[in-house]
């Protein structure tokens, strides 16, 4: 029996239930299977509710995701009434796109961003659509707009600022679009940082001060550098620092971390973890030692994943950065067995075929999903 004291999606899903169980039953032609879709949308919603997503239009949001489930479900009958064996399942691919759901979020949050880009100036505004949306250089706006190079980063600056702490005090994380975790949508908040990567992606970045930066796949980096601190904050993924030679502590913020390099290369991931490979570094107030396998953890830079005697459980979840989809293993005994191997970052399907090259195991390949075991 449905509860009356749900918040937010969930309030409003027990508000409209009935009215969404005809919805379903008219899609299924069946009212047993539409409260199946019916009970998997409620499931769904809760994962959104409890990320506090703002949602600007409750009911139609829960009808296009029981709808789209609704969907899902058919093509799934439809799927196991035209397959008897598994040999048609392992070749479907993992498809790349975002889940209708994740999709709608990232309108959503589109509506609060266009309210933010409002308030700027047309000049603040035009620069950084030309440069975030057109891709163009800050030569050719400040041509375009007829100001000096200068001032359109200005300009630019300026709008990122705005548009983060409207959106901050919107109630949305500094980022356009949330990863919707039970959809599995690896989507970083890339459109407000200065620089980010797609999955999949590296890139390496030097900044003012001279100091090498290399993000890793689904990452972003804000830079706010001051007459007194060199700082950035890691907005998501990972990257490596190989700060320059400055007067000015260098301080990358992530998860609520403070880590400050001094003549260092190190790296951070957004979970505030650290490896330290050269100079001196600390979390806070705490002083951190050299790391002894600081190389195998950064083989990332190189394009490679090093695992010596890594259980699968830990392998699957680091390949999980670099791939669309999620990675699950049938039975979590399987999650201790040891890996070991170099892989090429390039092609991480390659690791999965070598599990089951050399380990024994299976993969099935469903959209969104790879199940190993």
């Amino acid at each position: 029996m449905l509860t009356p004291t749900a918040p937010g999606l969930l309030a409003s899903f027990q508000e409209h239930y009935d009215d969404l169980l005809q919805f379903l039953t008219r899609r299924m032609s069946d009212r047993q299977r539409a409260a199946d879709v019916a009970q998997e949308t409620y499931l769904r919603l809760v994962s959104i509710d409890q990320q506090a997503v703002p949602v600007l239009h409750a009911r139609s949001f829960i009808f296009r995701v029981a709808g789209n489930l609704a969907i899902d479900a058919l093509r799934r009958e439809q799927r196991i009434a035209a397959s008897h064996d598994d040999s048609e399942r392992a070749g479907e691919v993992a498809c790349p796109a975002p889940a209708p759901e994740a999709a709608l979020l990232a309108r959503e949050r589109l509506q609060i961003l266009d309210q933010a880009l409002l308030q700027l100036s047309d000049n603040a505004r035009q620069a950084l659509l030309l440069n975030r949306v057109d891709g163009l250089t800050q030569a050719q706006i400040a041509q375009r707009l007829g100001v000096s190079e200068s001032m359109v980063a200005k300009y630019i600056g300026q709008a990122l600022r705005h548009c983060r702490n409207w959106l901050k005090q919107a109630g949305v994380a500094a980022a356009l679009v949330l990863a919707v975790a039970v959809a599995g949508w690896q989507q970083a908040p890339m459109l407000l940082a200065d620089y980010y990567t797609g999955v999949g992606e590296r890139q390496v970045i030097t900044l003012a001060d001279g100091t090498r930066v290399t993000l890793n796949s689904a990452s972003a980096l804000s830079v706010e550098f001051s007459d007194d601190e060199r700082r950035v904050v890691l907005e998501a993924g990972e990257a490596l620092f190989e700060t320059s030679d400055d007067s000015r502590p260098f301080v990358v913020d992530t998860a609520g971390e403070r880590v400050q390099g001094s003549a260092a290369t190190f790296s951070v991931r957004r979970d505030g973890s650290v490896v330290l490979a050269r100079g001196e570094a600390k979390v806070g107030a705490h002083e951190l030692a050299i790391t002894a396998d600081a190389g195998t953890q950064m083989a990332w830079q190189r394009g490679k994943l090093i695992f010596n005697g890594k259980p699968l459980g830990q392998v699957l979840a680091e390949l999980e950065r670099y791939r669309y989809g999620r990675i699950v293993l049938s039975d979590g005994k399987l999650a201790a067995m040891e890996v070991s191997g170099v892989f090429d970052l390039d092609e991480p399907e390659a690791l999965l075929r070598t599990l089951e090259q050399r380990y024994g195991l299976k993969v099935t390949y469903l959209p969104w999903l790879a199940v190993v075991h």
